[in-house]
């Protein structure tokens, strides 16, 4: 008996050490994609106005009334102590970001040993930290925060050995949490309490963690309409509905423009799981929330903006994972001699699968390859941000607006004379509606509306005062945007600047810099 107890210790502690050294490398190969992405030469600019948004809540600018703002806030008040604490520049933002990143990679390793097993978890983590989609947003995004929220969320709702009560405190703290930066986590909690109600049999638990939440979130808003009033209202829940959808193409197929090589894994994952009949409950809940998310995303609310798939990006990555965990393990077979012929017809299978996916369905090359960049690598050289910062800080002062963009105004420190032109003017009108008519005459003029042509159609209020501040001697500082943005906007007429009295101070590979003063030593 001692022997064999003595033996058992001794694959114990083998084992343990065995698993000590595969979580060391694993965090190794999790942690480098994200330095890479740092120290990349490029970045790739979008939704830049977010990077913005943290800087004026750092020097101490409202949301909602200092700049649209059309989240809830928590993000930025975070995001503004960071900046104070370490400094406000690309790299000092991507540090946060990429933290989230990594904490979601990790996460996603967790929950997929949860649902699949341990080979399926760190392939899983594998696919999500290498995914392109989260290459491309590398500098700040708001569903990079959340997307760890919602998978932690998950881990605690698979757990059917915290009691009932602790497990509804504890989600409905990390749900309000991620509903405090974006109202849209709102569909995976449902998802959970569902899964709590009827997988768990915890009814009351969900009841008392989504009661919990509720109240939460009433009371966050009700602070929040005590701070920033019926702007905040309108821009948090009203403005949603009103500022028109993308209706060009199919959104239902848009995933295919941005999944590449996860998307031929993840159907191979489901064809396992159901050949297999290896539905777990933790496989069933990530499904659901698969499904909840493209729901909303591809069909009830349907966008055209890849960082909405970030928040189930880690989903579809565990899925993912057990598609390509049986490829693997078909593979080991066959090295072994094992020559079983489902083996032979799953490996090649599989290998065509995803060719004819990365060929044409969901091609390599897609959305994330935009204007040179290599998948997600971005297309603005860093070194050109910097130039322009620095160029920029020279000829206007702090406290200043300036016409830029809002990428170059954020590491330069200056404050955007319109901010967040985008969102600027479709705002304006779908306010003016609302306050005229009320809510459904709004809804009904613009719900409907073409997003990019409502831009088009109400850039008046934005491009006026653009042109009252060059006129009006208001900015000194003027830089246009440019054709590598994905959506250049602010387009200022050259002979317009130079007849009241710009001049060129500063030319680079994609924007030039006008100004009415002489460069002097920078402000900082």
């Amino acid at each position: 008996m001692t022997s064999r107890g003595s033996s058992r210790r001794v694959s114990a502690s083998a084992d343990d050490a065995r698993a000590a050294r595969i979580g060391a490398w694993l965090v190794i190969a999790l942690l480098i994609p994200r330095v890479v992405r740092m120290f990349y030469p490029e970045v790739w600019v979008e939704d830049d106005f977010y990077l913005e948004s943290a800087w004026f809540v750092s020097v101490g600018m409202r949301p909602y009334l200092d700049f649209v703002h059309p989240h809830m806030p928590l993000l930025e008040w975070i995001a503004g102590c960071y900046l104070k604490l370490f400094g406000t520049s690309h790299l000092s933002i991507e540090i946060l970001n990429e933290a989230a990143i990594f904490t979601a990679s990790i996460l996603t390793y967790s929950l997929a040993r949860r649902a699949a097993g341990r080979p399926t978890a760190i392939v899983a983590s594998i696919l999500y930290a290498y995914s392109s989609l989260v290459f491309r947003y590398h500098a700040y995004e708001r569903e990079s925060f959340i997307a760890p929220l919602i998978i932690l969320g998950a881990i605690v709702t698979l757990d059917d050995t915290i009691p009932a009560l602790s497990q509804a405190a504890i989600l409905a703290a990390i749900f309000f949490a991620a509903c405090a930066i974006k109202l849209t986590p709102v569909l995976p909690f449902a998802v959970m309490l569902a899964f709590i109600a009827v997988v768990h049999r915890r009814i009351a638990g969900a009841v008392v963690s989504g009661a919990v939440f509720a109240l939460a979130l009433a009371a966050f808003s009700a602070l929040l309409y005590r701070l920033y009033g019926d702007e905040f209202i309108f821009q948090t829940f009203v403005f949603h509905f009103l500022k028109g959808r993308d209706t060009a193409g199919s959104i239902a197929t848009y995933p295919r423009l941005i999944l590449d090589v996860l998307a031929p894994l993840f159907v191979l994952g489901c064809w396992r799981v159901y050949a297999e009949r290896a539905l777990s409950r933790g496989v069933i809940l990530v499904l659901a929330i698969v499904a909840a998310e493209y729901a909303f995303y591809g069909v009830l609310s349907p966008t055209a903006w890849g960082h909405n798939y970030l928040e189930a990006l880690p989903f579809i990555a565990i899925v993912a994972g057990i598609g390509a965990t049986a490829l693997v393990r078909a593979i080991e077979d066959l090295v072994a001699g094992e020559q079983a012929p489902h083996r032979w017809k799953l490996l090649a299978g599989g290998v065509a699968m995803i060719a004819v996916f990365l060929i044409w369905i969901t091609p390599i090359v897609n959305e994330n390859w935009l204007h040179g960049a290599v998948y997600g690598f971005g297309f603005v050289p860093r070194a050109e941000i910097s130039q322009l910062a620095d160029a920029l800080r020279a000829v206007s002062k702090p406290g200043e607006d300036v016409i830029a963009p809002s990428f170059v105004c954020f590491e330069a420190g200056r404050r955007e004379l319109i901010r967040y032109p985008e969102t600027y003017g479709v705002y304006r009108e779908a306010k003016a509606q609302y306050d005229r008519d009320g809510f459904f005459a709004a809804r009904r003029r613009l719900g409907g509306a073409d997003f990019f042509q409502l831009i088009s159609d109400t850039r008046h209020f934005w491009t006026e005062p653009m042109r009252d501040a060059i006129a009006g001697g208001k900015v000194s500082a003027v830089i246009s945007d440019s054709p590598i943005q994905l959506l250049p906007l602010v387009l200022v007429p050259e002979d317009f600047l130079s007849s009241n009295g710009f001049r060129v101070i500063l030319t680079t590979d994609h924007f030039t810099l006008w100004s009415r003063t002489p460069p002097s030593a920078p402000n900082q």
